[in-house]
């Protein structure tokens, strides 16, 4: 909410990494933007702490949508979450079986924030999508392969880019709610990834 200079709201102060840090970003529509960055009116009327403001209301309702969309998780919705995994080439199949306890992992990713209620949402339908995967495995086999290469290939990407801690877990989070409309269907894709999360198919262990 601070862009470069002679922009609305510039804080002259900030360093390039808070500029650009999800915390400081607001995504608008072409209309609302021009509203609101327009000098002096949208400065002066959408001062800093409104706009954190309109954000963090967006986000609470936003949260809470998702967590009631969990409660609708089944699997026709993990279908449409899945589908995509389709045209995935299957990965190599991991000789390391090592589970590691779903905490310890948060710790270790260094995720915290938004990330753990999501985390512990997803958590309340994993049984729903571990039946599902193995449901779908039993005529293709190589399905939950292909599902966690597309996951890995992204997160891989992802890393590549510099993404660390919770900010690699939003863009996994971004990915895997991709195209989705409802809040069910983008409930049923973070299921997806919370359950490989779990199983300790993605991120680091």
């Amino acid at each position: 909410m601070a862009g470069k200079g002679r922009s609305a709201r510039f804080v002259e102060s900030m360093s390039i990494q808070e500029r650009n840090h999800v915390s400081n970003l607001i995504y608008l529509c072409p209309s609302c933007h021009t509203k609101i960055d327009t000098i002096p009116e949208g400065e002066l009327a959408y001062p800093i702490e409104r706009l954190k403001s309109i954000k963090s209301e967006h986000e609470r309702k936003a949260r809470e949508a998702i967590e009631a969309g969990f409660a609708d998780v089944g699997f026709p919705e993990l279908e449409e979450a899945t589908r995509w995994a389709e045209s995935q080439t299957p990965a190599a199949v991991t000789r390391d079986l090592t589970v590691v306890g779903v905490e310890a992992k948060m710790q270790k990713n260094d995720i915290g924030g938004d990330a753990v209620a999501i985390i512990t949402m997803g958590l309340s339908v994993a049984n729903t999508v571990a039946a599902y995967i193995e449901s779908v495995a039993a005529d293709d086999p190589d399905f939950p392969e292909r599902l966690k290469a597309g996951f890995l290939s992204e997160y891989y990407g992802a890393r590549l880019q510099g993404l660390r801690g919770s900010e690699l877990f939003d863009a996994m989070c971004a990915f895997a709610q991709r195209g989705f409309r409802t809040y069910k269907q983008q409930a049923a894709g973070l299921a997806v990834l919370v359950h490989l999360f779990e199983a300790c198919e993605v991120f680091e262990k």
